[in-house]
């Protein structure tokens, strides 16, 4: 595999890794409104597990932010050692 297709493999990564954070952003938005459901229902062990979900969905984000800035960083950084940047001739 060349250095640009590479880069490709890279990018297409990147797009993976924003698509896993979108999914856990949304999966958080869902589990703070069925906390909130299940404490106008007034069902604690819901509320209780919904609380837990939140908790581990944002610690979830938190790591795939992480590790998207990381990769990110090495990304461009290769980009730019392997002369990627410029225009193709």
């Amino acid at each position: 595999m060349d250095n640009r297709e590479k880069l490709e493999k890279m990018d297409r990564a990147l797009r993976l890794l924003e698509d896993l954070k979108n999914s856990q952003v949304a999966l958080i938005e869902k589990s703070s409104q069925l906390q909130l459901d299940a404490m106008e229902f007034n069902f604690s062990n819901m509320e209780k597990n919904m609380g837990d979900l939140y908790s581990r969905y944002n610690d979830s984000l938190d790591m795939l932010n992480e590790e998207l800035e990381r990769f990110e960083i090495r990304r461009n950084k290769f980009e730019r050692e392997n002369g990627l940047d410029k225009p193709e001739e």
